[in-house]
């Protein structure tokens, strides 16, 4: 499913908001009936065997047993929400005419959201002092010289707060996705017992959707950080063998899905001094995107070549390519080219924006070799640093 523009500034719009528990449930449904076609629905926590209404959109708030809603149409979408590992109490929505393939995907990555909106409630009044000590900051400058000093003053305090804010939304989305991919990860692997064809498919569903999500919310959060210019390097000498293996095994769900052999081809030796999760997201940037766009049973290549100043990094695949009048477009924000083979894509149109501009923090470049149903070739040109 290819996120257009507006699906992506509404879940954005869904991460981002603010929240209290007077406002949450008409906020939340109101975006997400932008993203979902739907009658009616509800938030609710578990509570022993019965569902207790937190929330409700154009239902009556009556008795509600656990998995059976009164009131509900003919089709039915839920999402389980869970908190830290611990499935607190369902989202819900129905209708009287079937959920559309892209609704059910939209729902199924509102549902995390959401349960980050529910953790975040129950620290309300932390989170209201962030906020509100960054309205503070930000406040109108009259002209008056001795007012706009102290309003700087403000404004610098607001901007630590606002930074400090920013880190503390990352962890909170990124942190259980980590969790809910990590776990699945187990399942899949059967350490604790064999599952069967179904749950193995669904749990391989929880992986790639995972995945996908993590990609979007960091793609968000880094593009904010890039165009505040808040992003710092914080370089360190690592084993780049060792980085590219790492992103490698948080992709395997998505590469195996497609049967996609992909070849670490770099010298275990090569070390390099650079931002390791820096590097890593551009890594995963770029493997992620050839991984879209190489059919099944494909192959991936990743290589490195040191020079007397410099490493040379290529990423190349044998997928569907790019035209060359689109290998400019592609470095834009929010551009999508569309497949010509009609395949649809997970993508905010901001991971390759993100990995020029990374790789430009680092002193680097980045360049396309590709022409249409010839595959791609990323090469990026680091220096080798201290």
């Amino acid at each position: 499913m290819a996120i257009d523009t507006e699906k992506l500034l509404l879940l954005n719009e869904l991460i981002c908001g603010k929240y209290d528990k007077t406002n949450a449930g008409e906020k939340i449904f109101g975006t997400l009936k932008k993203l979902v076609n739907f009658e009616n629905g509800g938030i609710f926590y578990f509570n022993n065997e019965d569902l207790n209404p937190i929330y409700l959109y154009n239902l009556e708030n009556s008795e509600f047993k656990k998995d059976k809603i009164d009131g509900l149409k003919d089709f039915k979408l839920s999402e389980t929400l869970v908190v830290n590992d611990c499935p607190l109490g369902q989202l819900v929505v129905s209708s009287s005419q079937n959920f559309l393939d892209d609704e059910k995907t939209l729902f199924k990555t509102c549902g995390a959201i959401v349960s980050q909106i529910i953790k975040s409630l129950e620290v309300t009044d932390i989170m209201n002092m962030q906020v509100k000590a960054l309205q503070d900051g930000i406040v109108e400058i009259n002209g008056f010289n001795k007012v706009i000093k102290e309003q700087n003053k403000k404004i610098i305090e607001a901007d630590k707060v606002k930074t400090k804010f920013l880190s503390n939304v990352s962890h909170e989305l990124r942190s259980p996705l980590n969790s809910i991919i990590g776990f699945s990860d187990i399942l899949v692997s059967e350490i604790y017992g064999k599952l069967d064809e179904k749950q193995l498919e669904y749990i391989k569903d929880i992986q790639v959707a995972g995945i996908h999500l993590l990609g979007m919310v960091n793609e968000i959060l880094d593009i904010s950080k890039i165009e505040s210019h808040t992003i710092k390097l914080n370089k360190t000498k690592f084993n780049l063998f060792l980085c590219v293996n790492e992103v490698l095994n948080i992709l395997k769900p998505l590469y195996s899905e497609k049967n996609i052999n992909i070849q670490n081809l770099i010298d275990e030796n090569i070390e390099v001094f650079a931002d390791y999760q820096k590097l890593q997201q551009i890594f995963f940037n770029l493997l992620s995107n050839a991984i879209k766009f190489t059919r099944e049973n494909g192959e991936i290549k990743v290589f490195a070549k040191l020079s007397t100043k410099n490493i040379m990094i290529s990423v190349a695949d044998n997928g569907i390519g790019i035209a060359k009048e689109n290998h400019k477009r592609i470095f834009k924000k929010f551009e999508q080219i569309a497949s010509n083979e009609g395949g649809s894509t997970n993508s905010t149109g901001l991971g390759l924006t993100i990995t020029k501009e990374l790789v430009k923090l680092h002193g680097g470049t980045i360049t396309l070799e590709s022409e249409l149903n010839e595959g791609a070739e990323f090469k990026i040109k680091l220096p080798l640093g201290e």
